[in-house]
């Protein structure tokens, strides 16, 4: 069983009198494990399909499985329980919390969870430590560079152990080492076993992946294994402190 398998998705917004179709009957599989790049200009749906995989927004017609369970079917207390427990996000702002430490932003996720005090401050730390910043554990966020900003929220969106960890233009904020370091995260936490979906426009950001599915128009144009992946090392991309 596929962890995600679409069929015929489609979404269309509406604005009065206004149709606007967006995603034109995508066809997706994506196994445990794998880590895949979304790729397109702006406007072709690459971002769209990227909400309807992580739950943030519903498709207007076709069929989405996640790990066997019929997305379209569910309700919407239903949706945000799947995406409290089954997905993390990483995107281009960070949406840290500025006035809160690096510890407190990573613990967020925990306060859904039936987690002591004591184990939620215990995985916070972990996951901390796991984005080469516990010299930083106490900083406030608005104190970070953007670099380590982006590492923070990736320690955030795995703290609670998801199954798929999307990350939204993750380099576009960032200079290039930064962006390396970032991509030399991600590649980490994959190799480590995590399922990873990166969404970018940057052709060097979406070769660390195994797959590059491109879209454009609202249709996926192409979807083709990396033969050649780029490597943290290629890009200097140790993490640093």
């Amino acid at each position: 069983m596929s962890l995600i398998d679409i069929h015929d998705l489609r979404k269309d917004y509406v604005s009065g009198d206004q149709l606007t179709p967006v995603l034109k009957g995508v066809d997706l599989v994506i196994e445990k494990g794998e880590f895949v790049a979304i790729m397109g200009p702006s406007g072709s749906g690459k971002s769209t399909l990227m909400h309807i995989l992580g739950f943030l927004d519903t498709l207007t017609d076709g069929s989405y499985h996640f790990n066997g369970i019929d997305v379209s079917r569910l309700s919407d207390a239903e949706l945000a329980h799947m995406r409290r427990t089954q997905v993390g996000f990483v995107f281009q702002a960070f949406f840290l919390l500025p006035k809160m430490t690096v510890l407190e932003n990573v613990m967020l996720p925990l306060g859904y969870d039936s987690l002591s005090a004591t184990e939620r401050h215990t995985k916070a730390v972990a996951a901390v430590e796991a984005v080469g910043l516990s010299h930083r554990r106490d900083y406030p966020a608005v104190k970070l560079s953007g670099g380590e900003k982006q590492r923070v929220a990736i320690a955030r969106a795995f703290v609670a152990d998801p199954q798929v960890l999307f990350a939204d233009e993750p380099t576009g904020n960032l200079d290039s080492k930064s962006g390396a370091q970032v991509m030399a995260l991600l590649d980490e936490l994959h190799r480590a076993g995590r399922t990873i979906i990166v969404v970018t426009h940057e052709t060097a950001t979406a070769e660390h992946a195994e797959r590059i599915i491109r879209i454009r128009d609202g249709q996926i144009l192409s979807d083709e294994k990396v033969t050649n992946r780029r490597r943290a090392a290629d890009d200097n991309g140790e993490l640093g402190k």
